[in-house]
């Protein structure tokens, strides 16, 4: 699925057309576009898994992350690019600062359940975002929170294999896209970091997926 939305930066358009390469989730078979656009590289893939009841879960959605390599490389090439990739796995200031940077990201999300709704989604991302923007923001996040996850509406249909782009533009701004539709756009450095807190923090949703993404961030340098 492509999308084409408009950058604050400028007046140009930014293509989210994918390159027609795909890598695979291993345990959905969801593919993922190996680019996005001009510039989103795939820097890892994983799954998101949601606990009902202790030792029973299903598959909410397979993710991919993305990350521009020519910002990569303005950002963090000079403190980083004297360690290999395995001396950067594992390293938090290294994570950190992918997280708190002005590096153009994205996180790709493909619904992987046959009957999950929007509103239970919602509350995925209240119950996760929320405990995120608690963790770096302190108790006044609800606010913050409350708009974000008002652009997740009923309206909306999230049927199997539909796909939620979040993007961490320049500028630090949050745009939401589902199905390739923009819902919303939000100015929050704290909200950008909270959403990339969940897959390459310090307890991601998927750690394979997390050690995967860091070591393709470190090929960039």
């Amino acid at each position: 699925m492509s999308s084409v939305i408009s950058s604050h930066s400028s007046s140009m358009r930014l293509s989210l057309e994918d390159n027609g390469v795909y890598v695979y989730e291993r345990r959905t078979g969801v593919p993922f576009p190996s680019a996005l656009g001009p510039s989103l590289k795939l820097c890892g893939v994983g799954l998101r898994k949601k606990s009902l009841i202790p030792f029973i879960s299903f598959d909410v959605y397979a993710f991919g992350v993305y990350a521009a390599d020519l910002d990569i490389k303005e950002y963090l090439s000079e403190k980083y690019r004297k360690f290999s990739a395995s001396k950067l796995q594992g390293k938090k200031e290294f994570t950190d600062d992918l997280m708190e940077s002005d590096i153009f990201m994205a996180v790709r999300l493909q619904i992987a359940h046959n009957e999950l709704s929007i509103g239970f989604l919602r509350g995925v991302f209240k119950e996760s975002v929320g405990s995120r923007l608690y963790k770096f923001g302190g108790s006044d996040y609800k606010e913050l929170l409350q708009r974000f996850t008002s652009q997740f509406k009923d309206e909306y249909k999230i049927p199997k294999g539909s796909v939620i782009h979040l993007l961490r533009e320049k500028g630090q701004f949050l745009r939401t896209l589902i199905n390739g539709q923009e819902v919303g756009s939000i100015h929050s450095k704290l909200l950008c970091k909270s959403i990339l807190d969940l897959y390459v923090g310090e307890e991601p949703f998927d750690e394979p997926a997390k050690e995967e993404i860091e070591n393709n961030v470190a090929t960039y340098l």
